[in-house]
C-alpha cells in the first residue's frame, strides 16, 4: 500500500504541491478574515459605514462557503488519484 501511495505521489507530486498550497493559502485568508470580522476594535475604529458587522459577517458566511467548496474540491482530487 504504502509503495502505491509513493509511486503516486512521485507521478503527480506538482498537482498535489498546487493543491496544497492552495489549501494553506485559502484557509490562511478564511481565518485572518474571520479575526477581522470578529475583533471589537477593529470594528469600532473602522467604522465608516454604520452597518460594518453586518457586512463582515456576510462576507465571512461567503467566504466560508467558498473555502469549504474549494476544501471539498481538494480532497476529492486526492482521493481519486490516491487509489491507482
Amino acid at each position: 500500500m504504502f509503495g502505491i501511495a509513493l509511486k503516486s505521489l512521485r507521478s503527480k507530486w506538482r498537482d498535489y504541491i498546487v493543491l496544497f498550497v492552495g489549501l494553506i493559502i485559502s484557509a490562511a485568508i478564511f481565518y485572518m478574515f474571520s479575526a477581522m470580522a470578529t475583533n471589537k476594535a477593529f470594528l469600532e475604529a473602522n467604522a465608516v459605514v454604520s452597518q460594518i458587522t453586518v457586512i463582515f459577517v456576510i462576507g465571512e458566511v461567503l467566504l466560508g462557503m467558498i473555502t469549504f467548496v474549494y476544501l471539498n474540491f481538494a480532497n476529492g482530487f486526492f482521493a481519486k488519484n490516491s487509489s491507482i
